[in-house]
Formats: C-alpha cells, sequence, structure tokens
C-alpha cells in the first residue's frame, strides 16, 4: 500500500502540530477515586476539550483510595485532588498551604429502613446505625451534634457500625441495621428503590444555624501551585464552570457519561443526575466561609483530642 508525498506531508504536519500543542500547553494532573462521582464532570471535561479551549492540558489519574489521592497531593506525584476542606483545614493548620474550589454542595443524607418510625434525633436511642466511611464521616458528626442537642450521646446509647457505602447499603436492605449515615449518591440509589430520607445533613446544618449550604467537596491543591502559575488554576476554574453549566442542562451529555455512572437502572440513572445538579456549587461566600468557620470548630470540639485550630478563610479560593 503506498501513501502519496502530499497524504505523508498531511500526517507528520498533524503529528507535528499535536505535539507542538502538547509542549506548549502546561499540563494539570489531577487524581480520582476510580468511582468518585468528579469522574462524570471530569470526563465532560476532556469530552469537550475544555482543557485545550481555556489552554491546559488535563491528566486524569485514577487512585484506589482517598488516601491514595491525599498521599499523592502531600508527594507531589499529582496536582489536584477531590476532597473535603476539613481535611484541607487541618493541614493548614499543621503548617501546609493547600487552596480549595467548590466541586460540590452534596454532603449527604440519613437513610431509614422502611419499619423504622423515628420522631426526633432522641428517638436514635438503641437503634443500629451504620456510618459510610469513618468516625469523622461529616453526617455522623453532625448527627451526633443533633442528638446530644436531645439529650442523646449516641457514641454510648446507640450500636454504630462504620463501613464501606455498598456493604453498609446492603446490611440496610437485609435489616442488619436500622438507619445508614450515607454519601448522597448511595442514597439517592437507596432512595429510588422505595428507602425514605429521614433527613438531610443539609437540614442539620441549617438547624444549627448554618444556611449557607457549604460546599463539602472541593479541587484541592498546593497554593505554589497557584503562585507559580495562576492562569493555570484560573483556566482550570473556567473549564469545571463551562462543563457544570453543561452537565446542568445537556441530557445528551450524561448519556456519554452512562457508562461511568453504573447505574443500575434508568430510575437511579435519573436520580444520579439530579443528585449532581442539586448540589452544582456557585463561588463561596463571605457566609459559606463563616459557616465553615464555625463547622471545622464543631469538628475539632467532638474529636478525642481537641487541637483548638481555627479554620483560616484564606483556604477557599473565592471567583474564576
Amino acid at each position: 500500500m503506498f501513501i502519496s508525498l502530499r497524504k505523508l506531508t498531511g500526517y507528520l504536519c498533524l503529528l507535528l502540530s499535536v505535539n507542538s500543542f502538547a509542549d506548549s500547553v502546561p499540563q494539570l494532573r489531577v487524581a480520582v477515586l476510580q468511582s468518585g462521582t468528579v469522574n462524570w464532570e471530569l470526563q465532560h471535561l476532556k469530552n469537550q476539550s475544555y482543557d485545550n479551549q481555556f489552554g491546559f492540558d488535563l491528566k486524569i489519574q485514577k487512585v484506589a483510595s482517598l488516601s491514595a489521592a491525599r498521599l499523592a497531593l502531600t508527594s507531589d506525584s499529582t496536582d489536584m485532588i477531590v476532597s473535603d476542606w476539613l481535611w484541607a483545614g487541618k493541614r493548614n493548620a499543621d503548617g501546609d498551604q493547600l487552596r480549595f474550589i467548590p466541586f460540590s454542595s452534596q454532603i449527604g443524607s440519613v437513610i431509614v429502613a422502611p419499619d423504622q418510625k423515628l420522631d426526633g434525633f432522641s428517638s436514635l436511642k438503641g437503634k443500629n446505625i451504620g456510618v459510610a466511611g469513618g468516625p469523622l464521616n461529616k453526617g455522623w458528626v453532625l448527627l451526633q451534634t443533633a442528638a446530644r442537642e436531645e439529650g442523646l450521646d449516641l457514641q454510648k446509647e446507640a450500636k454504630v457500625q462504620f463501613g464501606a457505602p455498598p456493604l453498609l447499603s446492603q446490611a440496610l436492605k437485609r435489616g442488619q441495621i436500622d438507619v445508614l449515615v450515607t454519601f448522597w449518591h448511595y442514597g439517592a440509589r437507596l432512595e429510588s428503590e422505595g428507602y425514605s430520607r429521614w433527613v438531610s445533613l443539609e437540614q442539620i446544618m441549617s438547624g444549627m444555624g448554618m444556611n449557607s449550604q457549604v460546599p463539602m467537596l472541593g479541587y484541592i491543591f498546593k497554593a505554589a501551585v497557584s503562585e507559580s502559575n495562576p492562569e493555570l488554576i484560573s483556566a482550570f476554574s473556567k473549564a469545571v464552570s463551562t462543563t457544570k453549566a453543561d452537565l446542568a442542562q445537556n441530557d445528551v451529555a450524561w448519556s456519554e457519561l452512562k457508562p461511568l455512572m453504573k447505574a443500575e437502572n434508568e430510575e437511579i440513572y435519573q436520580a444520579l443526575i439530579n443528585g449532581y445538579r442539586n448540589g452544582t456549587p456557585k463561588p463561596v461566600n463571605s457566609e459559606q466561609i463563616g459557616d465553615a468557620v464555625k463547622f471545622f470548630s464543631l469538628i475539632d470540639q467532638l474529636s478525642a483530642h481537641p487541637s483548638g485550630n481555627v479554620l483560616d478563610p484564606v483556604l477557599f479560593r473565592t471567583g474564576e
């Protein structure tokens, strides 16, 4: 098979232009969980080439666990991860300089078994409670605080089981736990199957005087990255905003992401889309930062060894 000189020249020019582009734009590495919801957002960003449009090259690095992602950030094996600002705030209090761009205002929900009739938080006494993740789960901390205001110490007066979200969802279905504090997308799956959301964690925060819907999860990166290349962080923020705007209204975009979502049926698929859209945050404002400072202190007070540290608002990047 022969290729004409003109075609060969064209192929070489195309290859050289691609390589030239790759060499001329900065690369931004983002480490994310293999099954995390942020994959939907970043994959759409790549599908639409918004990284190239805004002048950078996004590299998505899949990791097995959140601890692996955090290690990658602290060891400079990646430029950015998605985590909660509580972790970033604690790192900053210990001397790090991390920054936060909102990813989602979704926190999670408290799901109950069909046979459970709960009134106030004090009715959790003696219940079997499943908590996704570990004892620092934000929802678990909020639930403990709300129950404590009604005179109930859940750590002492309830039966608590920590575990992986999918396993705890199955435990709820088998009747092994009465109440489940879980992440929003697992809660959405359960609700689509007929389980009830007893209370959202946003409602609990509101009851504590924190009404601003603080975005808990965000893109976290070292301040040195933005100081050395502020245009790169600004470009990433704009690309993410454009991506979120697409996913807020473009159903075709979601159909392309459907394999990543692993929705068991159409109802769960729609529930996941709605959950993502409902959690789309705006740039962080002063009220949200104030609530974040309160929440940070609340978490510290509930820890086994309170540090007395205060959240530094410089963590939050405002605007684009």
